[in-house]
């Protein structure tokens, strides 16, 4: 964790990116695909050498590439779970059936906060506003802020401002729905490109939850940026309202 370099009592707001910071997505995402490449991957007694083997996490891995490479243009995020649903299990050569696309979206329900998240967002909103700041649509995010159990003064999604983070256009947004100073807002996310680079370049102080941080999880985690860091780096939610003194 590192030391603070901004004054905590000069915030007014914080914003969050959702999934991946608040909401763990990737558990949400290999549940809902686990017992569908279980059905999709044929038995070797049926297929011998030639079953195909993968993995939930190198899955998610392939999925998470080329949704992103779908944000651009702007288009409804139902879609681009369906199209990158897919997209990914004809990567693998993988059978999928017309319902497992859409059924991704519907799964957005079932993906739950960390374990952390919901107690640090209310000791947080004691002194600070909260705020999402998220690449979903409007229906996806109101099916999660329920699990957050948490009040938000705003809620900005892709679909509001027809743009995906890292467009600067979520971020404009939040900040004149807020109605307070870029400086007087930190924006809280686990990802460089996405969330805390473009929150810098608005003029907002930034907070990165580093979840991969003293833990393997198979993955490299998030990039971190070149230049000048965050302007705090915990590796949890509790951790960002403990440096904050909530």
């Amino acid at each position: 964790m590192t030391t603070p370099t901004l004054d905590p009592k000069a915030l007014r707001a914080i914003t969050f990116d959702c999934y991946g910071t608040l909401i763990d997505w990737e558990t949400g995402i290999r549940n809902y695909v686990t017992p569908l490449l279980e059905r999709a991957m044929p038995s070797r007694r049926e297929q011998g050498e030639a079953r195909p083997e993968v993995t939930p996490e190198a899955w998610v891995e392939r999925w998470e590439r080329i949704q992103f490479q779908m944000l651009r243009p702007w288009r409804p995020y139902r879609e681009i779970l369906a199209r990158s649903f897919d997209a990914t299990m004809q990567y693998f050569g993988l059978e999928a059936f017309v319902d497992d696309g859409p059924g991704l979206a519907r799964s957005v329900a079932d993906w739950l906060p960390f374990a952390d998240t919901t107690r640090a967002l209310r000791r947080l909103a004691r002194r600070h506003r909260l705020a999402l700041i998220s690449n979903i649509d409007n229906d996806l995010l109101a099916s999660t802020v329920g699990h957050l159990q948490a009040p938000f003064s705003s809620l900005v999604t892709a679909e509001d401002a027809r743009a995906y983070k890292p467009d600067p256009a979520p971020f404009r947004l939040a900040i004149e729905r807020l109605g307070l100073a870029p400086d007087q807002i930190l924006h809280a996310g686990f990802g460089w490109r996405y969330d805390l680079a473009p929150a810098r370049a608005a003029g907002m102080h930034t907070a990165f939850v580093n979840r991969h941080s003293g833990r393997h999880s198979g993955r490299s985690g998030p990039e971190k940026p070149e230049g000048e860091p965050a302007d705090l780096e915990v590796p949890t939610v509790a951790a960002l309202a403990d440096t904050l003194g909530a």
